[in-house]
């Protein structure tokens, strides 16, 4: 399996830098935007924040069922956008671009919580952020490298005006394959935020808030 993995990796390695750079740069870009807020911009923000927490130390937010499920739909409905631009020619830009927000919206959620709320927010961060992130991260950037991959071939088909017949419905399989695998890690993933990172969660607001 390590083995397998390994070698996919080695196939499209730069494809793989190049996605992992551009979360990382996200992340990064995410974090900063968050000192280039106007104090009142944060203290709003924190005040929402703070509320939430207080819902959900008073149990009043959505049980882990929806949590799952609404973490489960929206994660896929952000692959599947990044899925559906590899089959078109003209979707290979969308998907870094998705992927570069992705990131953004991460580093800007760890970095506004460690800012206003310190080794707390850290603290924070780490239980009730990362796990779901140990998968989901590694999900996203397969499917960017995979879509990318599709989109790159679509083009050097056209281009190259290929006379050869173009096996459809084995390609089809293959990308259905990939779709499936990436569908099953956000299953992992959604349910590791909603009965394991949810209930940390609770916990720390409890001892915070």
């Amino acid at each position: 399996m390590w083995t397998a993995i390994i070698e996919h990796i080695q196939k499209r390695a730069a494809l793989y830098l190049f996605s992992a750079v551009l979360f990382m740069t996200g992340t990064a870009f995410g974090a900063m935007t968050v000192n280039s807020m106007e104090p009142v911009q944060k203290s709003e923000l924190y005040s929402y924040v703070k509320e939430f927490f207080g819902q959900s130390s008073a149990g009043s937010v959505a049980n882990p069922a929806d949590l799952f499920v609404e973490s489960f739909i929206h994660n896929v409905k952000f692959t599947g956008a990044m899925w559906i631009a590899g089959i078109s020619i003209i979707g290979l830009p969308l998907i870094f671009v998705l992927l570069f927000l992705k990131g953004a919206v991460t580093g800007f959620s760890v970095g506004f919580l460690i800012q206003q709320m310190k080794w707390d927010g850290l603290l924070l961060s780490v239980s009730a952020i990362l796990p779901q992130n140990v998968i989901l991260v590694p999900v996203f950037l397969f499917t960017a490298v995979m879509s990318a991959s599709c989109s790159i071939r679509l083009v050097q088909r056209i281009t190259a005006r290929r006379t050869m017949p173009i096996h459809v419905g084995k390609g089809f399989a293959s990308y259905a394959g990939y779709v499936a695998a990436g569908t099953a890690a956000i299953l992992l993933a959604s349910l590791t935020e909603a009965f394991v990172s949810s209930q940390i969660m609770n916990i720390l607001v409890n001892k915070f808030f």
